[in-house]
Parts: structure tokens; sequence; C-alpha cells
């Protein structure tokens, strides 16, 4: 047998079907997810900033009267990543749900338009 050239293979239509949505409208979509997701991880994060606190205690600053006392103070860092994530993760999940509504929507519009009668009244 002999392998087919590019020549003798005949292209193959793909059905297309009606309720797949625009590439634009999906593209805005995984945007709009992306700058949910960042702007709940800032809110995340900022929660978390205003809560915790490196600086020490009024009863440690006062202990430090006692000889040998010293301050330990626990670092933010791992409070304001684990801040951040949630909050980027619960911000994008809930506008990746809005997107797909909306998306599935949109297809619905566009297989069902409105009857003719809804049509002359808009214009």
């Amino acid at each position: 047998m002999r392998e087919p050239d590019a020549d003798d293979v005949t292209p193959v239509d793909v059905p297309f079907h009606p309720n797949v949505p625009q590439r634009r409208s999906v593209i805005l979509a995984f945007l709009g997810v992306l700058v949910a997701g960042s702007l709940g991880g800032l809110i995340g994060w900022g929660l978390v900033d205003a809560s915790c606190s490196e600086a020490p205690l009024q009863v440690q600053r006062l202990l430090t009267a006692i000889p040998g006392y010293e301050i330990h103070t626990r670092s933010c860092d791992l409070y304001l990543l684990t801040g951040a994530l949630i909050g980027a993760v619960i911000c994008a999940l809930g506008a990746a749900i809005v997107a797909v509504l909306v998306l599935r929507a949109q297809s619905e519009w566009r297989v069902h338009p409105p009857p003719p009668a809804q049509r002359a009244r808009r214009s």
C-alpha cells in the first residue's frame, strides 16, 4: 500500500456545533477570570496585611524590663501568601462560574433568536 500524499488528501468538513461560543467571547471570559483572580488575591493580601502585625505587643514591650527576656515576633509572610492565594482562588472560581453562565446564555441567544415581532419593536 502506498501512503497518501498531501495532494491526495481531501479536506473533511468538521461539523460546527451551534452552541459553541465565539472565540472573542471565550477570550474575554478568560481575561475576566484572570482579572478577578488577581483582584481577589489583592483583597486577600490586604485583609491579612491589615489584621496581622509583626510589631511586638504592648505586653511584650513591658516584659523587656525583665532581664533576659527577648521579644519574639512572628512573621506574617506565610499568612499574607495564604490570604492572597485563597482570595485569588475564590474570586477566580466565582468569576469562572459567571463566565460559563454568560457564555451559555450567549450561545442560546444565538441559536434561538427572538421572534420577528420582538425584533420589529427593538428597531
